[in-house]
């Protein structure tokens, strides 16, 4: 004999679940992505305020650029004209030494030289004098072989030590180089320094 089944009870509620739960949207206060677009915007924003900072940076570099370019540009007149007067200003101060050195000099250069030219032998030649610190350096050319210029040189520098006008003021006259010219074996250049007494230069 069966045995009687439970008869099935519905409440006044019920209804099918027809949901497709995969394909419902979130239910979450702030969506999963809706936060990948906000963090995506967020780098697209960055790149494009870093690009604009960049190109704003390299603008104004290439401005700043331009502009000391110009400005080096109107002053290289002024620059020149500087360098002129400096170049201007040395050579006058040399000047002024140079006529300060003469005066402080115990000896009158144009007597020295008349001295120099009256003892000079027939086959020296003076090419310049110069003067500074107390000395007299003179340079010049000879034509004669280098032991017959030595010994001319030699007599020379006697003559002049023996000179009253000359070698009194000097503590000493000393030839102080003699080269065969490069241009012609037969000319020897030499140099003879004279240097004056303490308390005289």
């Amino acid at each position: 004999m069966k045995l009687p089944r439970d008869r099935l009870f519905l409440t006044p509620h019920w209804h099918v679940d027809c949901r497709l739960v995969a394909e419902l949207p979130e239910d979450s206060v702030v969506g999963v992505r809706f936060i990948t677009y906000a963090i995506s915007c967020l780098i697209t924003l960055s790149a494009v305020l870093f690009t604009g900072w960049y190109v704003y940076t390299d603008l104004n570099l290439r401005h700043q650029i331009d502009y000391g370019e110009l400005r080096l540009e109107d002053n290289r007149w002024d620059v020149i004209e500087i360098i002129r007067l400096q170049h201007f200003y040395e050579i006058e101060s040399k000047k002024i030494e140079s006529a300060y050195q003469e005066i402080q000099s115990p000896i009158y250069l144009s007597g020295f030289i008349i001295e120099l030219g009256k003892t000079l032998p027939e086959r020296m030649v003076i090419d310049s004098i110069d003067y500074g610190e107390g000395t007299f350096q003179i340079h010049g050319r000879l034509r004669e072989t280098s032991e017959q210029a030595s010994i001319t040189l030699g007599a020379y520098l006697a003559t002049l030590r023996n000179d009253p006008d000359v070698g009194p003021r000097f503590t000493s006259i000393n030839v102080t180089a003699l080269d065969r010219s490069l241009g012609d074996e037969q000319i020897m250049n030499y140099a003879v320094t004279f240097k004056l007494k303490p308390g005289r230069g």
